[in-house]
């Protein structure tokens, strides 16, 4: 009896072990990479244009690259369009200005949408807004 619960806790401590160090790969799998060629907004932060990583974490989207700049915002679920096609992040352009709208995974059936911020509504109200669609990569 004392050999089975000793197998029991075992088995489930390898369990365990397997499912904890297989977390990080599969959060890992879900960054893409992007060339923003432009200085835009995400969020409340404006970026400069660069190579960056954009991340899903929990119910959150964290953008960075190397030389520390990086924001991180709150985003919604919503339908993929990209699913089964090319993974990519999308911008909503307004005259001059680009803000963070969307980002696609291609094996995903959903995406993160980016809520709107003032900024970006007051500009929605006055001009109509242009997607820029951005190919990204893991």
């Amino acid at each position: 009896m004392k050999y089975a619960k000793c197998l029991v806790a075992v088995s489930a401590l390898l369990v365990g072990m397997v499912v904890v160090t297989n977390l990080p790969l599969h959060a890992q799998s879900l960054a893409l990479k992007v060339n923003i060629p432009f200085a835009f907004h995400a969020g409340e932060k404006t970026l400069p244009a660069g190579m960056y990583t954009v991340e899903k974490r929990g119910e959150a989207l964290v953008i960075s690259d190397r030389n520390g700049n990086g924001a991180a915002m709150i985003a919604n679920a919503i339908k993929n369009k990209a699913y089964g096609l090319n993974s990519m992040v999308v911008f909503n352009r307004y005259g001059d200005e680009c803000f963070l709208k969307e980002v696609r995974w291609s094996d995903a059936s959903t995406a993160r949408g980016v809520m709107e911020t003032k900024a970006e509504r007051r500009l929605a109200n006055a001009i109509s807004a242009e997607a820029v669609k951005l190919a990204a990569n893991r």
